[in-house]
């Protein structure tokens, strides 16, 4: 649904579904490039960071605005279609050159909330479902997917129909 105001969100019933990479820290899950936040069991809230200059040096872009904002990056991020990228993780991206603790799973996503060309970015997420790859550490993902209120997969075709149900 779109509105006449560009900066209004996409209102939407229930929460939006996608795909997301992570990586494991101990039993956290944080942001696959951006390392240092970490996931919160109960869900996540994105803030903003970025910054613009004015006369009075750098400010925040949007300070006493939600994220994510339609003229902003801000927000939490997930695809629309599985593996995007056609078939295998692309691990050079973004520097990213151990796979070893990388994870893929599903998230929802719900608040604010704008859709993109390939996915969508919302003011709130949870990680809904894990995917245990072979190359992974099984307890390690059992651990995450424990603390994180999650299901486990063993399979790449068993995180399709959850992204497909409502959260």
């Amino acid at each position: 649904m779109r509105d006449a105001d560009p900066g209004t969100p996409e209102l939407v019933v229930g929460a939006w579904r996608g795909y997301r990479i992570w990586r494991m820290a101990g039993d956290r899950l944080t942001g696959w490039w951006y390392t240092g936040y970490a996931w919160a069991p109960e869900g996540s809230e994105a803030s903003c960071a970025a910054k613009r200059w004015t006369r009075r040096g750098r400010r925040a872009r949007h300070p006493d605005l939600p994220a994510p904002q339609r003229r902003c990056r801000c927000g939490l991020y997930a695809l629309q279609e599985p593996w995007d990228f056609a078939g295998y993780l692309p691990f050079s991206v973004y520097g990213a050159t151990d796979e070893s603790k990388v994870v893929i799973g599903v998230v929802a996503g719900w608040g604010r909330a704008f859709r993109g060309q390939h996915g969508w970015r919302t003011q709130f997420a949870r990680p809904v479902a894990l995917y245990r790859a072979p190359h992974l550490d099984g307890e390690q993902v059992e651990r995450v997917a424990h603390r994180y209120g999650c299901q486990v997969v063993e399979g790449r075709s068993g995180l399709l129909p959850l992204a497909d149900q409502r959260a």
